[in-house]
């Protein structure tokens, strides 16, 4: 099997790509607390379910600044910094999906949902190109 390269610039978009989530997912929190215009529904079962998400979604974000770290340092580290990030992320945006269609919440036609539902495709877009990208340039990232 050929050896996995990765560019300075490949390098680099991901490091941005993992500030950047950890610090969407700030924001969105900072957003849904303080001033609530992040919150697609004021039904306390939204409202309880969106709850229960700071610890989990903080765990992302942490993850994600110590695999951007990781890979900024060439740390071997951070392959599994990234992949528990994407594995985060997978997990948030699937929950969120599950929960959205089990509760109709897609139909509502707001611009907190429609981010919303910009959140749980970006959740996987990230997650599943974060996970192949990582886990096919191990080797080379953790150099």
């Amino acid at each position: 099997m050929e050896a996995q390269t990765v560019s300075p610039a490949a390098r680099a978009t991901v490091i941005v790509l993992l500030w950047l989530g950890a610090t969407c997912i700030v924001a969105y929190w900072l957003a849904f607390f303080l001033g609530g215009s992040v919150q697609a529904s004021s039904d306390a079962c939204y409202l309880v379910f969106e709850r229960s998400f700071p610890l989990p979604d903080g765990f992302v974000a942490l993850c994600a600044v110590l695999a951007a770290e990781g890979l900024r340092r060439r740390r071997a580290s951070a392959v599994a910094w990234a992949l528990l990030t994407a594995g985060g992320f997978f997990f948030v945006g699937l929950i969120d999906i599950n929960y959205n269609l089990g509760n109709g919440m897609y139909a509502r036609h707001s611009g907190a949902m429609m981010l919303e539902m910009a959140i749980n495709i970006a959740c996987l877009v990230l997650a599943g190109g974060l996970s192949v990208f990582c886990w096919t340039r191990r080797r080379a990232l953790g150099a």
